[in-house]
Parts: structure tokens; C-alpha cells; sequence
């Protein structure tokens, strides 16, 4: 289960989204890691990618008109910038463990999984663009190796196809995630009740990656079902990044979890009887049966020798039909707590 490998004494798991906010300087990814774990996160994630293998060098001119002639390599030549190597993948894994903190990455092609596999990383997480990425998501499942698989701009056809490829080829924990793949999302675009109806769908964990600026979004989510929780994480709220519209600096990834723990822990089990806490309530409160006047011993007990009083340590009321028609075993003076023994 997730909860083994990113353990926590809390309600929740909190995920410090780095992603690419480290913009490629290690000083910087060290110091979002330590960050992250003083603002209390259980997880840091980055994201992995081969440049040459996430776009084509014709993608400006393919989604300007259509064409694939005109060459330009600077989308490709941006994503190189971020790019981490083996080692620095492991310091960085170090640091993170050092810290208490459980380090894992999105990855977008199978070299970088490969690069992830021989750091040992003990889980996974893939975008919503990866979705529909069949080969990317049969090399995740045969790892063996729990996904949390993020599903913003796929169709709920596209979820399933991917949910039963990955349980096809792995008995290991799939989550999803929740996420509008807008940046920021506004309010009226957040479709929180999709959490629910994503878990309903599929009867797996539904977490929620937060792309929002609402504080309330999070506390709703976690009402509504999430347990796990990504947010974009940047070293201060003036640091310049790629996802600085919407990351959290430390203080406001810190009131996140302090919002979502007290939205789980004010949205409860769902048990519809009381609790053990109202116990002293109910005692107080609820009402037993009494009688109204002395009632003979060997009398026959009428509905009208009862009365329905507090407090409710005796038999409730809606036993007065059980109480009625019955004698009396003993003389019960008036106003006194009928009791079960009292009656035949």
C-alpha cells in the first residue's frame, strides 16, 4: 500500500510538487527539499524527461497550422535546461530521504524510467498527458511498483483503458488523481465532485493535485473523498519558475495541511449512529420510561401509568408498547425509573 512507503502520523499524504521550479540548479532543488520537509511534507516529486523524447521538433508549427515544416527545436532546447543527470538524481534522492521525506518522480519516457528504476525509486507517478501513453504505462506496471496516475485532461474512456492496462500487468496500488489541467484553475472550473465519481468509476484511492489558488479547494477535496494531496512547491513566493502561478511557498503548503487535516478530521467515518463521544449526551438527554402514578404490585401497566422523562439510562421510550399490558413484578412508586425487572 502507499501508506508503507510514504508513511505518516497524519490523516492525509502530502506531495511537494518540485516538478521543474529547481530550473535545472541543484543548490536550489536542495533547498526546495529541505523546504518541503520544514513545511511538513511526507513526499517531494520531480519530473523526468528525456527533451529529445517529449516533443517534436515540428510541434510550433504543427499546433500553429497544421504542418509539420518548419523545424524549431526551442521547446525541445527549453526542457533541456531542467534536466538532471544520474547522480545529481541521486544526491538529490539522498537529501530527500535524509530529510524524512519519501523522493519519487513523474516520468515521461521509458529511459527516464529506466534512470529512476536504477535509483531505486519505490513508486510513480505519471502526468494526465501520459494517459493515453499505453508503452509508458505497461513499463510503470511491470516494475511491480505502486502508481498515482493523474487524469486532468483525459476522458473517462481514456481512465479506464489506462486503469485496466495497469491492473492487467501489476497487482500493485494504482491512485488517481484529480486535477484540471489549467494553470491556475479558477473556482467554477475546479469540478471537485469528480472525486467522488472517479473512485465510484473505478473503486481505487482519488487524490487531489491542487492547480488552484483557492484554500478552500484542498479543504473541499479532502471532503469529498482525497486523502493524497500534490501541490506545485516553490522555494519562496518570488522565486521565478516554470509553475510559479500556482505553487505553494513553504508557510502556504504548511496552512494546506493544517486546512485538510481539520476538513478530514471534521468529515468523519460517515457512521450514521452516534459516537462513543455523545455518549454523556445521550445519557443526559434521551428520555426513559417513569411512572406517572404508584403502580401495584401484580397491576396490569397502562400506557398512561408511564411517562417519558429524562435522563435516558432507563428503558427508551419506544419500549412502552413491550412495557404496556404487562404486571408489575413489584410495588413501582410514582416517578421512579421503571426497570426492566420490574415487569413480567
Amino acid at each position: 500500500m502507499l501508506e508503507d512507503i510514504i508513511q505518516t502520523k497524519r490523516r492525509a499524504i502530502y506531495i511537494a510538487e518540485i516538478g521543474m521550479n529547481h530550473n535545472g540548479d541543484m543548490e536550489t532543488a536542495r533547498a526546495m527539499i529541505a523546504a518541503a520537509a520544514g513545511a511538513g511534507a511526507d513526499a517531494v516529486k520531480f519530473q523526468t524527461f528525456v527533451p529529445e523524447l517529449m516533443n517534436s521538433p515540428y510541434t510550433a508549427d504543427l499546433l500553429e497550422r497544421g504542418s509539420d515544416h518548419k523545424r524549431d527545436t526551442g521547446i525541445v532546447d527549453f526542457f533541456r535546461s531542467f534536466v538532471f543527470s544520474s547522480e545529481e538524481y541521486r544526491e538529490l534522492k539522498g537529501a530527500a530521504e535524509g530529510a524524512g521525506l519519501v523522493f519519487f518522480s513523474s516520468v515521461f519516457d521509458t529511459d527516464s524510467l529506466s534512470l529512476m528504476e536504477g535509483l531505486g525509486a519505490s513508486l510513480y507517478k505519471l502526468a494526465s498527458s501520459e494517459v493515453t501513453n499505453h508503452p509508458l504505462i505497461e513499463a510503470v506496471a511491470e516494475t511491480g511498483k505502486p502508481l498515482i496516475l493523474s487524469t486532468g485532461i483525459s476522458t473517462e474512456e481514456e481512465i479506464g483503458m489506462a486503469v485496466e492496462l495497469f491492473r492487467m500487468r501489476s497487482e500493485a496500488e494504482l491512485v488517481l488523481l484529480h486535477c484540471v489541467s489549467l494553470y491556475p484553475t479558477l473556482p467554477e472550473q475546479a469540478n471537485l465532485a469528480r472525486i467522488p465519481a472517479l473512485a465510484g468509476r473505478f473503486g481505487v484511492p482519488v487524490g487531489f493535485s491542487d492547480h488552484s489558488r483557492e484554500a478552500v479547494a484542498p479543504m473541499l477535496a479532502a471532503a469529498l473523498g482525497a486523502r493524497i494531496f500534490e501541490k506545485h512547491f516553490t522555494i519562496d513566493r518570488f522565486h521565478e519558475c516554470p509553475d510559479k502561478d500556482i505553487s505553494c511557498a513553504p508557510d502556504e503548503f504548511a496552512r494546506v495541511i493544517e486546512s485538510v487535516e481539520k476538513a478530514v478530521a471534521m468529515t468523519g467515518s460517515g457512521e450514521i449512529s452516534y459516537g462513543s463521544a455523545e455518549s454523556g449526551t445521550a445519557r443526559a438527554a434521551r428520555r426513559s420510561l417513569f411512572a406517572r402514578r404508584h403502580i401495584p404490585r401484580g397491576a396490569v401497566v397502562r400506557e398512561d401509568d408511564l411517562v417519558a422523562l429524562r435522563p435516558g439510562v432507563g428503558i427508551p421510550v419506544y419500549g412502552m408498547k413491550q412495557v404496556a399490558g404487562k404486571r408489575s413484578r413489584v410495588d413501582i412508586p410514582a416517578g421512579a425509573i421503571i426497570k426492566k425487572e420490574h415487569i413480567e
